[in-house]
């Protein structure tokens, strides 16, 4: 699927990073049950929405490992909580600590979706055309160093592959300072061949114009003024503000509910533009 074309990638640039940082506050600053469900759930739906389930298939490859790591160490190692569930030797695992793991793991994984999936929106272009007008020497380098990143990561397992590591130790550590090597020999040489490419395109010109200007349209107001509000309930609804330590108590999260419908409506933001979208051209095509 081209998401070039799509609602959601219209939307003007500053209100992407806005829409980020808002997924970001929520899920980062707040160990909740249901928002740890809504985050990892609309994540997972906006990435098959959008045609890119080889990327989360190998998101929650990554995921679920680390998730379990964090699990079982917080079962092993805190003792916070006051609803004891069994004993391992002499340490308590409670019931708070279970939970608190487990919905870390749910909120990192969430996390990363949401990442990985507004970093397929963001590309450098954007950046770059976002803050050309404030200083275009730090667009030009904030855009390129969102765009190194995966083609570095791409790059160390085309080396990983060319040179795969032996039995033996010494052959090992030889192994892997080639691997270095080689990575960072591409890297110069990629950063040189990009920097006399930008400059043979005039992008340091001071009459340089870009090819498309995003505008900030009636959407993009709406989107800031919901994300806005989303981050004032995160620190005043009391269901937000509900704490699992000491004592885990279901019927706090349920507390004036109400604020779950705007969650969910912030959360599924972009499958409900992509339904939109649908809709909207099965109702051309019918009317043509």
């Amino acid at each position: 699927m081209n998401i070039n074309r799509t609602l959601f990638y219209k939307l003007h640039t500053g209100t992407l990073l806005w829409l980020l940082l808002g997924v970001s506050v929520l899920t980062v600053t707040r160990v909740q049950p249901i928002l740890a469900v809504l985050c990892v759930l609309s994540g997972a739906l906006s990435f098959l929405c959008y045609g890119q389930r080889l990327e989360l298939r190998a998101l929650l490859r990554f995921c679920l490992p680390v998730g379990a790591v964090l699990v079982l160490c917080n079962v092993l190692f805190s003792r916070n909580g006051m609803t004891v569930l069994f004993y391992i030797g002499d340490a308590a695992v409670t019931l708070e600590s279970v939970l608190y793991a487990l919905l870390s793991a749910l909120h990192f994984t969430g996390a990363a979706l949401w990442f990985s999936f507004y970093c397929a929106f963001l590309d450098a272009d954007r950046i770059y055309r976002l803050f050309s007008g404030v200083s275009r020497g730090l667009a030009i380098i904030f855009s390129l160093s969102m765009a190194l990143v995966p083609k570095t990561l791409q790059k160390y397992e085309q080396t990983c592959a060319a040179l795969p590591a032996s039995a033996d130790k010494d052959n090992k550590l030889t192994v892997r300072f080639l691997r270095l090597s080689a990575l960072f020999s591409w890297v110069l040489e990629d950063s040189f061949q990009t920097a006399v490419s930008m400059k043979a395109r005039g992008a340091m010109c001071p009459m340089c114009r870009t090819r498309q200007k995003y505008r900030f349209s009636v959407g993009d107001t709406a989107a800031v003024l919901l994300t806005v509000g989303e981050m004032c309930a995160v620190f005043l609804a009391p269901p937000l503000k509900a704490e699992i330590y000491p004592c885990f108590r279901p019927s706090v999260y349920f507390e004036q509910a109400w604020i779950y419908i705007p969650l969910a409506f912030f959360y599924f933001m972009p499958c409900l533009l992509k339904l939109w979208e649908v809709c909207k051209w099965k109702f051309s095509v019918q009317r043509i």
